[in-house]
C-alpha cells in the first residue's frame, strides 16, 4: 500500500493533493462532495458508489472521476474491495472542466489502450523521484485528457446495457403514453441531463427526438393495421 496526503504543488499547472493505491476502502460519506476532482479506482472486490442519487458499482479495473462539491458516498460490496485514487490541485483546477467536461461524475475502465491504474503508479513513481515536478504535472494531464475521450475509454457497452437499452424498451412499450425524458431518467437512476448525454453518444439522436421519431414511425404504421 503507498498513500501520500498533502502534496499539492499549487504554482503546477495541474498537481496531486492526495494518492494512493492499494488502499483497503471502507464507507465514506461526503454530504457536501470534495472540493476537488477526485479519482477513484477499483483494484480488487467491489465497491458501491451513489453520487447524489445515483448507484454505481465499480469491479476490477473500473473507475469514476467526481467533480468538485457533488455529494458522494462509498461502500464496500466485498470484504476485500481496494482501491486506487487521486485528487488533483494546481493553478488551474478550477479550470479542468473545460479538460474533462461539465459532467458532475465521468466513468472510464483501464484498457489494453491506456490503464489508469499503471498512469497512477507513474505518478507516485514521479513523486517519489522528486526531480521534475513538471514531468508529474504531464502525467496529471495525460491522465485527465484521456478521460476527456469517454468514446475510448468509458464502459460503453456496459453503459448501454445498463442505460440506453433500458430506455429503449420503456420508449417503446410506452410511446403512446404520456412520457416525458425526465421519467426515462428516472427510472435509471440518473440525471436527464447525464441520460441525455449518453442516449446521443450511442443513439446518435436525442431521447426526445427518438421519442418523437418513434411516435411517428408507429403512427404511419395505423393505416396498414386498419385494413
Amino acid at each position: 500500500m503507498t498513500i501520500y496526503f498533502n502534496l499539492s504543488i499549487r504554482q503546477l499547472p495541474i498537481s496531486i493533493e492526495s494518492i494512493g493505491t492499494n488502499w483497503q476502502q471502507v464507507s465514506l460519506q461526503r454530504t457536501q462532495g470534495h472540493p476537488l476532482y477526485h479519482w477513484l479506482q477499483t483494484e480488487t472486490g467491489a465497491g458501491e458508489i451513489w453520487i447524489e442519487k445515483q448507484k454505481l458499482t465499480l469491479a476490477a479495473g473500473e473507475g469514476v472521476l467526481i467533480s468538485p462539491f457533488v455529494p458522494h458516498a462509498y461502500y464496500p460490496l466485498t470484504d476485500d474491495w481496494q482501491t486506487n485514487f487521486v485528487t488533483f490541485d494546481g493553478h488551474l483546477k478550477n479550470h479542468l472542466d473545460l479538460l474533462v467536461g461539465n459532467e458532475q461524475f465521468l466513468l472510464a475502465k483501464d484498457t489494453e489502450k491506456f490503464q489508469f491504474s499503471t498512469q497512477i503508479e507513474k505518478m507516485i513513481a514521479a513523486f517519489e523521484a522528486n526531480t521534475d515536478h513538471l514531468a508529474l504535472s504531464v502525467l496529471c494531464y495525460q491522465f485527465l485528457l484521456q478521460l476527456s475521450q469517454p468514446q475510448e475509454n468509458m464502459q460503453i457497452d456496459e453503459l448501454y446495457q445498463k442505460y440506453v437499452l433500458p430506455s429503449l424498451n420503456e420508449i417503446q412499450a410506452n410511446y403512446a403514453q404520456h412520457l416525458t425524458i425526465d421519467q426515462i431518467a428516472q427510472k435509471q437512476f440518473i440525471t436527464p441531463q447525464y441520460f441525455s448525454r449518453l442516449f446521443k453518444k450511442f443513439m446518435g439522436k436525442s431521447p426526445y427526438q427518438y421519442l418523437i421519431d418513434f411516435r411517428i414511425r408507429q403512427a404511419k404504421k395505423l393505416p396498414n393495421q386498419s385494413t
